[in-house]
């Protein structure tokens, strides 16, 4: 059996990415593999991390053609300038694609062409602070662990009832389960024969492209999409190994962390978290961030 660690970044987010990689060789086995995927003008700078575990790739090795880098285009006119595109697939220019969800495009492409039997999803403003091993996400039988959360999609939850419909339509699914369950976190792993299974029936449902589908959306969660195909559509040995316990313990913001919180927020952590999330949108003083690493390491 094999892992890889899996991480979408970009020059912002450097330095938060480099705790991110610390932290992997400091709690993986020697053999464990980190792939980062960045712009291709940012390869340079991630590589400078010189770490023997990483693997620096460049998007345009995991993107067709077709998908051009915004950095690589004059000004795209129509286009508020506060808002955050990524790329323009020249063969659908419009809408063009938001730096969100070009990173799900990416995470897709990447883990479809892995030839692992598990690939762990691990987003930058990550921490782990215990030990990370194979066997936490692949049982006996190699099913690949799979994190939902019955019920984590409440009724005021409006984004990602959003995103379910969009998994629904992209599937060719009718309705949603049942108990609504959420399936992002700080930590997901995937099985890549199943990603590229997933793949294959967005295009037997909508006819085109995958990459096209996904990039055309207006909003869309590649966990999301990934737990309801296996749910529904997999087949049923392929759910053997089905979880509601992240492995992360995750502030999800808005509201940036002080040190009097990120105490409490220490103190929540679980024993079987394996790592502490507080998502980069927050801007939490980087004081605080070693603060909750330092605290969380001394609790495994």
């Amino acid at each position: 059996m094999s892992m890889a660690i899996v991480t979408t970044s970009h020059r912002p987010d450097a330095a938060t990415f480099a705790r991110l990689h610390a932290s992997v060789v400091a709690h993986t086995d020697s053999t464990t593999r980190h792939i980062v995927v960045v712009p291709h003008i940012d390869v340079p700078l991630f590589e400078s991390i010189g770490s023997p575990r990483l693997e620096v790739l460049s998007e345009r090795e995991v993107l067709p053609r077709r998908f051009v880098a915004a950095t690589r285009l004059a000004r795209i006119p129509r286009i508020p300038r506060g808002l955050r595109i990524a790329a323009v697939n020249v063969q659908h220019p419009w809408p063009p694609i938001r730096g969100w969800i070009f990173q799900q495009i990416v995470k897709l492409a990447l883990v479809s062409e892995l030839d692992t039997d598990v690939a762990v999803i691990i987003d930058s403003d990550v921490l782990l602070v215990g030990r990370l091993d194979e066997s936490m996400f692949r049982d006996n039988d190699g099913v690949a662990r799979l994190y939902r959360l019955p019920g984590g999609i409440t009724a005021d939850m409006t984004r990602h009832r959003t995103q379910q419909a969009k998994a629904l339509s992209l599937l060719g699914l009718d309705r949603a389960e049942t108990d609504s369950p959420d399936y992002i976190a700080g930590i997901v792993s995937w099985d890549p024969a199943l990603v590229r299974t997933l793949l294959a029936r967005i295009e037997s449902t909508t006819g085109r492209r995958w990459q096209d589908c996904v990039g055309g959306s207006l909003d869309f969660s590649e966990f999301i999409t990934y737990g309801t195909y296996v749910m529904s559509l997999a087949e049923p040995s392929r759910r053997a190994f089905v979880s509601d316990r992240s492995l992360s313990h995750s502030h999800w913001g808005p509201t940036p962390l002080t040190m009097a919180t990120a105490h409490l927020f220490v103190q929540a952590l679980d024993d079987d978290d394996i790592a502490v999330h507080v998502q980069s949108n927050t801007s939490t003083d980087d004081a605080v961030l070693r603060f909750i690493a330092e605290e969380a390491a001394t609790k495994r």
